[in-house]
C-alpha cells in the first residue's frame, strides 16, 4: 500500500513542477498582446520575462534550505499559495511595473515549488524505485517548459493573455487540497539547524549579479563599467561564499555535494542542455514570424515536436541508460542535438514546414536522451539535506542555463542583424545606383530601403509604389513631364497650327511618357524585389549562422559525458550481462 501512495505523491509533485516550469515559457507568445494592453516599453517587457528566471535562480538555494529547516510539506503548500497569488496579480495587472512586481511574487512561489517538489517526490518512494519517480518528474520538467509557447499561443488567441495566468489558479487550489489530504504536514521530519544568513546573502549576491549581467550585458556592453561591477561583485561573493560554507556548522549548501563526480557532471549537463534547448525555443519562433511571416500560432505549433519528442524519449532514455551506461546515452544525446542544429542552419526564408519540423523532432530526441538520465543522476543516491541541496542547486543551474541561452543567442542575433543590415544597405546602394533614373529617384529609393531595414529590421520586404512609400514616378511627376514635353514639341510648331496640333501632340507625348515610366517602374520593381530577396536571405542568415557556429560547440560539450565514466560500474554491469 505504501508504494502506490508514494507514486500518488510523485504525481502530486508533478503539479508543482508543471506550474513553475511552464511559466518560464508560456507567456513568450503573449508578449505582443501584453505590451499593447498594458502600454509599456520593450525594456519593461524584457524584465517581465527575466525577473522570473532570475528570481528562481537567486532564491532556489536559500528557500530549499528553509524548507529543510521548517518542513518541506509546509513550505510546498506555502509555495503553491504564493504562486497562485502571484498568478492572480499578474492576471489583473494594468501596468508594466505592476506586472514585473507580480511576476516576482510568482517567482518566489516557483523557487519554493521546484526543489521541494523534487525532494518530496523522490523521498516518497523506496530507493529501488527512485529512478522511476525521477523519470516521471524529469519528463514533467521538460514537457511543461517545452509546451509553454504552444499553450500560451492557444490561450492568448482564444481567451486573451490574462488567462495565461488565470489557468494557474485552479491547479494551485487542487494541489493545495490534495497536499492536505496526502502529505504528512504535522510532525514531519525537519533539520534542526540555524539559517546560514551569511551564506544566504553571499549566494544571493553571486547569483543575482551574474544573472543580471547576462540579462543586461547586451544593452550595457559586455565590457562596460556596469558589467565589470557585476563581474567583480559576483566573483567576490562566490569566493567568499565558498570560504564561509567550509567553516559554518550549518551551511547553506553542503559542499560535500560537489565531491560526487556524478553530481558535478550532471550539474554541468543541466546548464548545457538547457542552453541549447532554449537557443532554439527562443529564437526559432521569432525566425518563423519575422522571416517566414507566419502567425504566432503557426510558429508555436511548428516547435511543438520538440516537446512531443522530449515526452516520448525521456522515459525511454532512462531505460536505455541501464543497458548501455550513462556515458553512451548522454554522449549520443548531445550528438543528436548537434545534428538538429546542423539541420537548422540549412533552413531559410522559403523553408517548408517539414524542413522546420524535422530538426525540431531531432532536437527533442537529443534533449530527451540527455534530460532523462540527468534527472536521475542529479539526485544520485543522496538523502536528507544533501538531496534537498542537490535539487536546489539543480533548480538554480537550470535557470542560469536559460538566462545564459537568452544572453548568448540574443546577443549573437543582435550582432548578426547589425552586420547583415549593413550588407543589405551596401547591396541596395549598388543596385539602385545602376538604375536608369535620375539621382533624385535613386536617393528616394535608397531612403525608403534604409528606413525599412533600420526600423523593421527583420521585416525585409521593401514596399512598392502602391504602398505607403512611393517608389518610382508619381502621378504629379508624370503630368509635369507630359506638360514639359508637350510645350517643347509645340514650340517647334508654327503658332497658327499649335492649337490644331495640341491634342495630337499631347496624345503622342502621353503615350511615350507612359511607356518610359512603365519601363522605369518595371526596372525599379525588379531591383526592389531583388533587394527584398537579398534582405530576406541576409536576415535569415542572422539566425542560422548562430546554429552553424553552435554545431562544433555542442560536439565539444558532449565530451562532458565522459565525466560519468565509472570503470567499476561498467565492469560490474558487463559481468551481470554475461551472467
Amino acid at each position: 500500500m505504501e508504494q502506490p501512495k508514494g507514486f500518488k505523491i510523485v504525481f502530486l509533485m508533478c503539479l508543482g513542477i508543471f506550474l513553475c516550469m511552464i511559466d518560464t515559457t508560456i507567456m513568450n507568445i503573449a508578449l505582443p498582446a501584453i505590451q499593447t494592453d498594458v502600454n509599456t516599453s520593450l525594456e519593461k517587457m524584457s524584465w517581465i520575462l527575466n525577473v522570473y528566471t532570475m528570481s528562481i535562480a537567486v532564491l532556489a538555494i536559500p528557500l530549499g534550505r528553509v524548507a529543510d529547516i521548517f518542513g518541506k510539506a509546509k513550505l510546498y503548500i506555502i509555495g503553491l499559495i504564493v504562486f497562485g497569488v502571484g498568478s492572480a496579480l499578474c492576471a489583473f495587472a494594468n501596468t508594466g511595473d505592476f506586472l514585473i512586481f507580480s511576476r516576482f511574487i510568482q517567482s518566489i512561489g516557483a523557487a519554493v515549488l521546484f526543489p521541494t517538489s523534487m525532494v518530496i517526490g523522490v523521498s516518497a518512494v523506496p530507493m529501488e524505485k527512485r529512478h522511476v519517480a525521477l523519470g516521471i518528474l524529469g519528463v514533467t520538467q521538460g514537457l511543461s517548459a517545452a509546451i509553454g509557447p504552444v499553450l500560451g499561443g492557444v490561450i492568448t488567441q482564444n481567451l486573451g493573455w490574462r488567462w495565461v495566468f488565470f489557468v494557474n489558479l485552479p491547479i494551485c487550489v487542487i494541489a493545495v487540497v490534495l497536499c492536505f489530504i496526502m502529505l504528512k504536514i504535522k510532525n514531519e521530519q525537519r533539520v534542526v539547524a540555524k539559517i546560514d544568513w551569511t551564506g544566504l546573502v553571499l549566494s544571493s549576491f553571486a547569483i543575482f549579479f551574474f544573472t543580471l549581467v547576462l540579462v543586461k550585458g547586451n544593452t550595457w556592453g559586455w565590457l562596460s563599467h556596469f558589467a565589470w561591477i557585476c563581474y567583480i561583485i559576483s566573483v567576490t561573493s562566490f569566493i567568499l561564499f565558498i570560504l564561509v560554507e567550509k567553516k559554518v556548522t550549518s551551511p547553506m549548501v553542503n559542499l560535500q555535494l560537489f565531491k560526487d563526480r556524478t553530481f558535478v557532471g550532471a550539474s554541468i549537463v543541466v546548464i548545457l542542455s538547457n542552453l541549447f534547448l532554449i537557443g532554439v525555443t527562443v529564437l526559432l519562433p521569432t525566425f518563423l514570424t519575422k522571416i517566414q511571416h507566419r502567425t504566432e500560432m503557426e510558429a508555436a505549433f511548428l516547435v511543438t515536436p520538440i516537446s512531443a519528442m522530449i515526452f516520448l524519449v525521456s522515459p525511454f532514455a532512462t531505460l536505455v541508460m541501464k543497458k548501455l551506461g550513462k556515458v553512451q546515452v548522454i554522449l549520443v544525446g548531445f550528438i543528436v542535438m548537434s545534428i538538429a542544429y546542423y539541420c537548422l542552419q540549412l533552413i531559410g526564408a522559403d523553408s517548408t514546414s517539414k524542413e522546420i519540423i524535422i530538426p525540431c523532432m531531432i532536437l527533442g530526441v537529443g534533449f530527451g536522451l540527455v534530460v532523462g538520465p540527468i534527472t536521475i543522476l542529479t539526485a544520485s543516491t543522496f538523502e536528507g539535506e544533501l538531496l534537498t541541496a542537490s535539487q536546489s542547486v539543480v533548480s538554480m543551474l537550470r535557470q542560469i542555463g536559460i538566462v545564459l541561452a537568452v544572453a548568448i543567442f540574443v546577443s549573437g542575433l543582435t550582432h548578426n542583424l547589425s552586420l547583415n543590415k549593413e550588407n543589405v544597405y551596401h547591396y541596395a546602394e549598388k543596385k539602385v545606383h545602376a538604375l536608369h533614373v535620375d539621382p533624385a529617384e535613386q536617393e528616394q529609393l535608397l531612403i525608403v530601403t534604409k528606413e525599412k531595414i533600420q526600423n523593421k529590421g527583420l521585416e525585409s520586404n521593401i514596399e512598392k509604389k502602391q504602398g505607403t512609400h512611393h517608389i518610382g514616378i508619381s502621378q504629379q511627376q508624370k503630368e509635369s513631364m507630359i506638360k514639359e514635353k508637350v510645350n517643347n514639341a509645340l514650340n517647334e510648331v508654327p503658332v497658327e497650327y499649335r492649337e490644331i496640333k495640341r491634342v495630337e501632340i499631347t496624345n503622342q507625348v502621353t503615350q511615350a511618357v507612359e511607356e518610359k515610366i512603365e519601363n522605369i517602374n518595371r526596372e525599379i520593381n525588379t531591383v526592389s524585389d531583388d533587394i527584398s530577396h537579398y534582405a530576406e536571405k541576409e536576415m535569415a542568415k542572422s539566425f542560422t549562422d548562430l546554429y552553424k557556429v553552435s554545431v562544433p560547440i555542442i560536439l565539444l560539450c558532449s565530451l562532458v559525458a565522459f565525466m560519468f565514466r565509472n570503470r567499476k560500474f561498467e565492469v560490474s554491469r558487463r559481468k551481470r550481462q554475461n551472467v
